[in-house]
């Protein structure tokens, strides 16, 4: 079967109003409106970020926009800029080969999803939830209401996703990505010997469709123009086996171990971000468009991507996830923090959100 095509043209359902709106066609005094979500404390957590400069290892100058929300229609415009991706020494709990501190340019804005997609959505979208797995025992236990995240889509079914929302849209965008070798119906366990970008794009940022965020643009958003360990804040305390105590800059912005009572919560509930992005940390783990990469040398980096084919030579197909789970303990809701899963995951009870590129 070949998922881009006959899969995507056998799921014949509308879209809903949340995500079939591109936040690039608003009006800019509508754009400039924030989306006010029910039931959410709108008061954003985090330092004012007007701007910042840093001399990167290189002796180049990384420069940070000013952070100011411009979201729409469920969507989050996140301008261009340099950030530092990964986290200093100094910082509890790091990945001694994954967070290596360096300074990141993106040289494209693109608009995130200013929500985890939800349930809701996804039958709206597809028609059929994805399921738990039989054997797995839940952690955190999925809460089940429309607004609640999804959770258990492969990372290939989070690109047919993507792709189904690029078609839906008025007017369609080109897909970006191509699936083929795939088995299995959406919403069970679908997964794809080949992962390929349409029409030839040299990069994920080059797509004209709905994808998923890169790491970098996952934690560039999530940081917010901050530098410390959540956007809410730095660790409390220095003890490194006090990974389960409660965290005051978790608590306003992240459903986590301590607070969630082990399940997930609807979307939306805890205070967002100053570019009023909501449930960046904790929730549900997000999918991201990326492999791992171990080791890599400090050094900055301008739109980084790994590359999106499956990869054969080796036992298991990992991508990263980011912002750790409702389950998590707070060494893994940093923002710098990441996950391993295999791509064709269904276990673990992974969400995504979605992005796009600014043309």
């Amino acid at each position: 079967m070949n998922a881009n095509g006959s899969m995507t043209r056998a799921i014949g359902v509308a879209l809903w109003a949340l995500l079939i709106v591109p936040l690039g066609c608003q009006s800019k005094a509508e754009s400039q409106e924030p989306s006010v979500m029910p039931g959410s404390n709108m008061e954003p957590v985090g330092p004012e970020v007007t701007g910042w400069e840093v001399a990167s290892a290189d002796g180049s100058v990384c420069r940070h926009p000013a952070v100011v929300a411009e979201c729409a229609d469920g969507w989050c415009r996140i301008p261009p800029g340099c950030f530092i991706m990964g986290s200093p020494k100094s910082e509890l709990w790091r990945g001694e080969d994954t967070e290596r501190p360096r300074a990141v340019t993106l040289e494209r804005g693109f608009e995130l999803g200013q929500l985890e997609v939800t349930r809701e959505q996804w039958v709206e979208l597809v028609g059929t939830l994805p399921e738990k797995p039989e054997p797995v025992i839940e952690a955190p236990v999925t809460c089940k209401d429309d607004e609640c995240p999804l959770r258990y889509a492969t990372w290939f079914e989070a690109l047919l996703f993507a792709n189904l929302l690029s078609e839906r849209h008025e007017p369609p965008l080109a897909p970006c990505y191509e699936l083929s070798e795939c088995e299995g119906e959406l919403g069970r366990g679908v997964t794809c010997g080949r992962v390929g970008l349409t029409g030839g794009a040299a990069s994920v940022y080059e797509c004209e469709g709905y994808r998923l965020p890169t790491e970098a643009e996952w934690e560039y958003a999530a940081r917010a123009g901050t530098r410390t360990a959540y956007y809410g804040g730095d660790i409390t305390g220095r003890n490194p086996d006090a990974r389960v105590d409660p965290e005051p800059s978790l608590e306003t912005i992240a459903w986590y171990a301590v607070n969630s009572a082990g399940r997930t919560h609807p979307v939306g509930t805890k205070r967002p971000s100053r570019w009023l992005l909501f449930d960046m940390l904790g929730n549900v783990a997000e999918w991201t468009n990326d492999r791992p990469v171990f080791g890599e040398a400090e050094g900055p980096a301008t739109n980084p991507a790994t590359p999106i084919d499956v990869r054969t030579d080796s036992a298991r197909d990992l991508r990263v996830t980011r912002g750790g789970t409702a389950a998590g303990a707070r060494d893994m809701l940093r923002a710098a923090g990441q996950n391993y899963p295999s791509s064709d995951s269904v276990h673990r009870g992974i969400g995504f959100r979605l992005a796009r590129t600014i043309k």
